[in-house]
């Protein structure tokens, strides 16, 4: 196995997340798990127990950093296990700059999507309300009004900011 082959089987375990996340608004386990595996075996064949070890550190890193955002509410569990592969692949370095630039698009992502959804006024009302510690209070009225939540499908920030940032580590 070359470098390049595991980008490419990265690249097709992002593509297959994102059209099933499209489909389905899920991410199943049965790709992330293997995924993730197949990072660690990958690695650990390449270069031995060093890479097993880089590629754990990678995989815990993804999965931790967005772990955080799961147990605020603000992403599903397929997101964070596919952080997770992504880091068993990429390693430390590589998943924490994958990391940063999904931060950041998912950041433009939702605030487009807030103003998709409730329109530029009722995003200012939401953010507020939530900035003011009223946030409590407000997403319990929010989750019991039907269709009022904004539904993101993270698994298209994760694939184009896995990819952006592996183009900026190229350059």
């Amino acid at each position: 196995m070359t470098e390049p082959l595991l980008q490419i089987i990265l690249g097709c375990v992002l593509l297959v997340a994102v059209v099933t996340d499209l489909r389905s608004y899920r991410i199943p386990n049965s790709l992330t798990v293997p995924a993730m595996a197949a990072g660690l075996l990958a690695h650990t064949l390449l270069d031995g127990q060093a890479g097993l070890i880089v590629s754990l550190k990678g995989l815990g890193l993804g999965l931790g950093l967005f772990l955080i955002f799961h147990l605020m509410g603000g992403m599903g569990a397929g997101d964070v296990k596919l952080m997770a592969a992504v880091g068993s692949f990429l390693g430390p370095e590589g998943v924490l700059s994958a990391v940063v630039v999904t931060g950041l698009l998912g950041g433009l992502y939702a605030s487009a999507a807030m103003v998709a959804h409730w329109g530029l006024r009722g995003t200012v009302q939401h953010i507020g309300a939530m900035l003011t510690m009223r946030a409590l209070s407000h997403e319990a009225a929010l989750a019991a009004t039907p269709g009022s939540q904004v539904q993101l499908r993270y698994s298209l920030v994760i694939g184009l900011g896995t990819l952006l940032s592996q183009m900026v580590v190229v350059l």
